[in-house]
């Protein structure tokens, strides 16, 4: 596994062993952050059930201002801290070390904000995933233009709505799906008829002074590869 994009391109990413942390593949972490591509330089990106850390790090890679990574075991936190370490990224990042929903009871406490939040529970607990949606919708943790992405088995269904989030777009990777989230009042029903967002949810400063610029028609969304 390797750093895709950015300052640490073609860089390796250690694994950690075991069947509980299941790293990204390179596909979906590619088309992820072809999604979020105007989102990521210079946010704040939350990585929670990191395993091996690669969201976050190819988030710093590739510009984020900050990067919270979240690992309850000790191993595999310990693999995120080398890999860090390793590709010259640990002042932009914090690892915790500690179960899910304490640090982001924590994290949400203390006032922190998120552009990007992203979730990758462990298939091997599916009783997860509810309670821990259901917690992220009681937070304050995502910014007003923000985007969450929970990663579940293909065949998982999550709800419309979980406190201030809603859906608003699926996607499918293989076995895996990903399911896309905003904060309610954050955007029309619509999310791509928005000037100026881009998919993944995020406002596109570009994209918002070419339409002030141009006609609408003029302005065409970003494309996944």
């Amino acid at each position: 596994m390797r750093v895709i994009s950015g300052t640490a391109r073609g860089r390796a990413i250690e694994a950690p062993a075991g069947l509980d942390t299941r790293p990204v593949t390179d596909k979906i972490r590619q088309s992820l952050f072809n999604i979020w591509q105007f989102d990521i330089p210079g946010c704040r990106f939350l990585d929670l059930f990191s395993g091996s850390g690669s969201m976050g790090i190819e988030a710093l890679s590739r510009g984020a201002e900050r990067a919270v990574l979240v690992e309850k075991r000790k191993d595999a936190a310990d693999v995120i801290r080398r890999n860090l370490q390793n590709l010259g990224l640990m002042k932009h990042a914090v690892v915790l070390q500690e179960d899910v929903f304490d640090a982001v009871s924590r994290l949400d406490k203390k006032g922190e904000t998120f552009d990007v939040i992203y979730l990758d529970p462990p298939y091997t607990v599916d009783g997860i995933f509810e309670p821990v949606m259901q917690r992220m919708g009681q937070t304050r943790l995502l910014k007003a233009d923000g985007v969450l992405v929970i990663r579940t088995r293909k065949e998982k269904d999550m709800a419309s709505e979980y406190g201030n989030l809603e859906k608003f777009r699926e996607k499918v990777y293989g076995i895996s799906r990903a399911h896309f989230y905003r904060l309610k009042d954050s955007a029309s029903a619509d999310p791509e008829a928005d000037d100026g967002k881009t998919e993944g949810g995020r406002s596109n400063p570009a994209a918002s002074r070419a339409s002030a610029a141009e006609p609408a028609s003029a302005v065409t969304g970003h494309q996944e590869a």
